[in-house]
């Protein structure tokens, strides 16, 4: 059996997984910041980020359901709670500020954006997601949101959140589906990579957890690209129109 990694060897080569495929390294991020990206394209990005968004309550719950030690339990139940209230992170659930800034933006209604096409690469993200939260061990699939995603989110949304501000004429009232992410998201990294750190002490387990954040980066990229590339469109259907 290979033996397991030292902790500051396995955080190494972590960290060695992000370099240049951060989110605030992609180019749809970049353009919002310096105010280059169209309108057009950011409205794609905001009803992609709610069609990503609304499924993450019940990402979380499932980890939840899976974990019988209480005290990691407790701390994805307070991820969830971010996630699905508005007691300690936001003024509504994110998946609700998220559609709140994307109807703000473009126009549409919240039937038009819940009917929006969803590209198949964004399809396949929310598969995977799905995948490692039912299949994966708990604290991997814990990694996954927590390390694999969220711990480079804090400085996407900031570069968005001022790049709205700054070129676009977004107030802050009206993007806080932006800016709950970046204290909220600080904080769920930092838990999920302390459990990570504690718990993969094994090299099946800590392969496992590379492996995930190799995965979750190739489909952030291929979301990021779909944003900058794809097209916004306005003759969505409502469910029974």
């Amino acid at each position: 059996m290979t033996k397991a990694r030292s902790r500051e060897e396995f955080l190494a080569e972590m960290e060695t997984r992000f370099v240049g495929k951060r989110h605030s390294d992609h180019d749809m991020v970049k353009m919002i910041a310096d105010g280059t990206a169209s309108r057009e394209q950011v409205g794609y990005l905001a009803v992609l980020f709610y069609h990503f968004t609304k499924w993450t309550p019940q990402v979380v719950s499932t980890i939840h359901s899976r974990c019988d030690d209480r005290n990691i339990r407790r701390r994805i139940m307070d991820t969830l709670i971010d996630e699905d209230t508005e007691i300690r992170c936001g003024s509504a659930g994110h998946d609700m500020l998220a559609m709140q800034f994307a109807s703000y933006f473009t126009g549409l209604s919240e039937d038009e954006i819940e009917a929006h096409p969803v590209p198949q690469t964004i399809q396949d993200m929310t598969a995977y997601r799905f995948k490692v939260a039912r299949e994966m061990p708990v604290t991997v699939a814990l990694g996954n949101s927590g390390v694999a995603s969220e711990s480079h989110a804090p400085e996407m949304c900031r570069m968005i959140s001022d790049g709205l501000r700054d070129h676009y004429g977004v107030e802050d009232k009206d993007q806080e589906s932006w800016i709950v992410h970046i204290e909220g998201d600080e904080e769920h990294s930092e838990t999920a990579l302390a459990t990570v750190l504690d718990a993969c002490t094994t090299r099946e387990l800590q392969d496992q957890m590379l492996w995930c954040i190799d995965s979750y980066l190739n489909h952030w990229g291929n979301f990021w690209n779909e944003c900058l590339e794809g097209k916004l469109r306005r003759d969505a259907q409502p469910n029974g129109a």
